[in-house]
């Protein structure tokens, strides 16, 4: 028999007991099929399940490094079936760079290499790490304030600074990976290798800016002009209050 034949029709969902008339149950989403199924048909639903997971990934990814704010925009008008929760994105990618920046003992945040030789500059470098966590709800505000004017919901700005965050945290894994790199070139011109180490450094870099310029163009539909000069007040604001962060963190730890 064919996998449609074991699939759709009409009765009580085992899952919720509401009376379904089709594939799906419209309360709870469970297919409706007999709990006796052929080891293939459940081969290809297991089969079928992990790659449509897996092309959420994907596409989800693509399209936020390839299309800046293309995915805020379409989740905020509605269109999430194909892409990842913005929150489940933003863990996982987060969870990621945090796990690197441990293992590799490294003091770089963003632009900045707090460098070390003092036990001071480091401990500030991990606080600062640790508050970046934490800035999205302060991004998301401060992304309202810059436009204010649009009268949207908080959960929009939100969504937007989570997927920023997520870029980010893709590039800040980018810079621990070129610092610790560097780690094996001379710092000077001599040895080849510095200059695809000092491009990936500096393109990461400028993507950080680059890509909350684009996003804000896209989703909150700026002028180049506009997106720019908001984009520099958030970034400006956003940092100052990062690095507050990490020193208040740091005193209250030590206190």
């Amino acid at each position: 028999m064919d996998k449609a034949d074991f699939i759709g029709g009409e009765g009580a969902c085992l899952n919720c007991e509401t009376q379904v008339s089709g594939k799906y149950c419209s309360n709870c989403g469970q297919k409706f099929q007999p709990t006796k199924l052929p080891l293939r048909i459940y081969l290809e639903d297991s089969v079928e399940t992990l790659f449509n997971v897996d092309n959420r990934v994907f596409k989800t990814l693509k399209d936020l490094f390839l299309k800046p704010g293309k995915v805020t925009k379409d989740y905020i008008e509605g269109n999430r079936a194909s892409y990842l929760p913005p929150l489940r994105i933003y863990i996982s990618i987060s969870f990621i760079y945090f796990l690197l920046a441990a293992l590799s003992d490294s003091n770089q945040v963003f632009f900045i290499n707090f460098g070390e030789e003092t036990t001071g500059m480091s401990e500030i470098a991990e606080k600062i790490q640790f508050a970046l966590f934490f800035m999205v709800p302060y991004m998301a505000l401060l992304i309202q304030l810059f436009y204010r004017k649009r009268k949207a919901f908080y959960v929009e700005y939100l969504i937007f600074a989570m997927h920023i965050h997520s870029i980010w945290f893709v590039l800040l894994c980018i810079e621990l990976l070129t610092v610790y790199l560097q780690n094996f070139v001379p710092e000077d011109f001599s040895d080849p290798l510095y200059y695809p180490i000092f491009i990936l450094s500096s393109a990461s870099q400028l993507l950080t800016f680059g890509y909350l310029i684009i996003g804000l163009r896209r989703v909150f539909e700026s002028s180049w002009g506009g997106a720019f000069a908001k984009a520099f007040g958030i970034i400006l604001l956003y940092f100052l209050t990062l690095g507050f962060a990490g020193f208040s963190i740091l005193l209250l730890f030590k206190s």
